[in-house]
């Protein structure tokens, strides 16, 4: 889980980083490193092959998005209007804390070179108006009283490299049951928006997961909006009665439309495979969630390619893409990313704690997608000023070929 221990950032902090325009590629700097044109490959390279049943995977050289000796971690990747990706990476220590923070940074040419990364407010959903502008809902939520919970969000004008903060913000309401805080000392409500969104007829189906009160485990709720910033609790779609195994219950999680029209929901129980459930209805009801067999465990992303293949990338230990080519999402072949990387670069991804495992993979076209990943080489502590290490975030395109629907 990203947060566990509480600590308080200045609100002029996160003041300071809001509107802020990507800078184009620029020279390494001490605290923020992008891909610049002077480093980055002139055309992607194919570095292996992988033959699985039904369909052939394409990785490619791994290239660096960003790297810094500050936190820099936990990715996010989202495909814009334009064709432009933007990344966005953690940047501060795995706790809670009021004021959670970013660094994002766009590519204009698939993935190959990267802006310099710019600080903003951390958030991991999104998703696309009407207007071609990007909406980047907030992690954190507080409790603005009579049972509704908001927070500001961040908004990504159509075609421009800059985020800015919308103070109005989103309002999630509806809610089961009364919250139980992450963090009571910080003001923080009991819920968080994560993970992806899907589009409804008229508007957007996306997930949060948290604590009722009284409750010992985590339960997972999807919400309706009609625009993007006013929600209502449409479903639990899991929680801590769910009857599998995991520590932590239903919480982190990914949402995709699969080719036959259901949603499926694949989520994060804490030590255990991934919770997995359907929805037939757009989200108002839930099938019984099973686990499944082989992938697992933290945050879950998913992609389901233009003939219904579905990918789904996580892990904890290691990092790894699964393959669903008969589009249902039940049967998964496996692909090991850490061991690619680590067959490709002389930054290996030693220990399994080098890692977050946090990870996303979005649809670039019909047969390219792109993985984002990071590299952390000293864990969940702090590199010490002594040390040469930097943290770092890298992609991987992925082309598939022969994938039946």
């Amino acid at each position: 889980m990203k947060s566990v221990r509480p600590v308080v950032m200045p609100v002029c902090w996160l003041l300071a980083f809001m509107a802020l325009p990507g800078q184009e590629r620029t020279k390494v700097g001490k605290n923020n490193l992008a891909n610049t044109s002077a480093t980055a490959p002139v055309g992607w390279v194919v570095k292996d092959t992988i033959e699985l049943k039904g369909v052939k995977v394409g990785l490619s050289q791994p290239v660096l998005v960003a790297r810094r000796k500050g936190y820099l971690w936990f990715p996010t990747l989202t495909v814009l209007v334009n064709g432009d990706l933007l990344a966005q990476m953690s940047s501060h220590a795995d706790v809670h804390t009021r004021t959670a923070t970013s660094l994002m940074s766009w590519s204009g040419d698939g993935g190959l070179t990267w802006t310099t990364p710019v600080p903003a407010a951390y958030g991991e959903s999104t998703l696309r108006l009407p207007s071609g502008d990007q909406l980047l809902l907030p992690y954190y939520l507080y409790p603005k009283g009579r049972g509704v919970l908001a927070a500001p969000y961040q908004l990504c004008p159509k075609g421009k490299r800059l985020v800015r903060q919308v103070e109005g913000g989103v309002t999630v309401a509806g809610w089961p049951s009364p919250d139980r805080s992450f963090a009571p000392q910080l003001g923080l409500a009991g819920f968080v928006f994560n993970g992806q969104t899907v589009r409804l007829k008229g508007g957007y189906l996306a997930t949060l997961y948290g604590y009722f009160k009284d409750a010992k485990r985590y339960a997972l709720v999807a919400a309706e909006s009609a625009d993007g910033v006013d929600w209502t609790i449409r479903s639990v779609i899991a929680d801590e009665d769910c009857g599998l195994a995991g520590s932590e219950g239903p919480c982190e999680s990914a949402l995709c439309r699969l080719k036959d029209g259901r949603i499926m929901c694949v989520f994060r129980m804490g030590g255990a495979p991934y919770g997995q459930s359907y929805s037939s209805d757009d989200g108002r009801t839930w099938a019984k969630p099973t686990a499944m067999a082989g992938p697992h465990s933290v945050q879950p992303s998913l992609a389901v390619m233009a003939d219904g293949t579905v990918v789904l990338s996580g892990g904890r230990p290691g990092l790894y893409l699964w393959l669903n080519t008969d589009g249902a999402g039940s049967d998964w072949q496996q692909v090991d990313i850490r061991k690619h990387h680590n067959a490709c670069l002389a930054e290996k991804i030693r220990r399994h704690d080098h890692t977050s495992s946090y990870t996303e993979v979005v649809p670039l076209d019909a047969t390219h997608l792109l993985y984002i990943y990071d590299r952390i080489p000293h864990g969940w502590a702090a590199i010490p000023e002594s040390s040469a290490g930097t943290n770092s975030v890298w992609v991987i395109r992925i082309t598939l070929a022969g994938a039946r629907g």
